[in-house]
């Protein structure tokens, strides 16, 4: 599995025989601080969850867009984003 992620040119999920490419929300940026770890963490916790590599690319992306609009690192995450 290789993981690229763009900026606000979207990410892609490379898997064999299988690529998922998710758009990069538009959201109003506070702070990219966390932008790519909170990426990284929600992918692998949804895919240790059980979610398909789409589902979990997906989640990511949703999470990391939300960090991006909050100040520091480490914002609270809303329940949506986190069951």
């Amino acid at each position: 599995m290789l993981i690229l992620t763009c900026g606000v040119n979207g990410s892609y999920v490379f898997t064999p025989g299988n690529v998922s490419f998710q758009p990069t929300p538009a959201v109003e940026v506070a702070d990219t601080v966390g932008a790519g770890d909170s990426f990284t963490a929600a992918f692998i916790a949804n895919m240790l969850k059980g979610k398909t590599v789409a589902e979990a690319h997906c989640r990511a992306v949703r999470t990391s867009a939300f960090v991006c609009t909050q100040k520091g690192a480490m914002p609270i995450l809303p329940r949506e984003l986190t069951e």
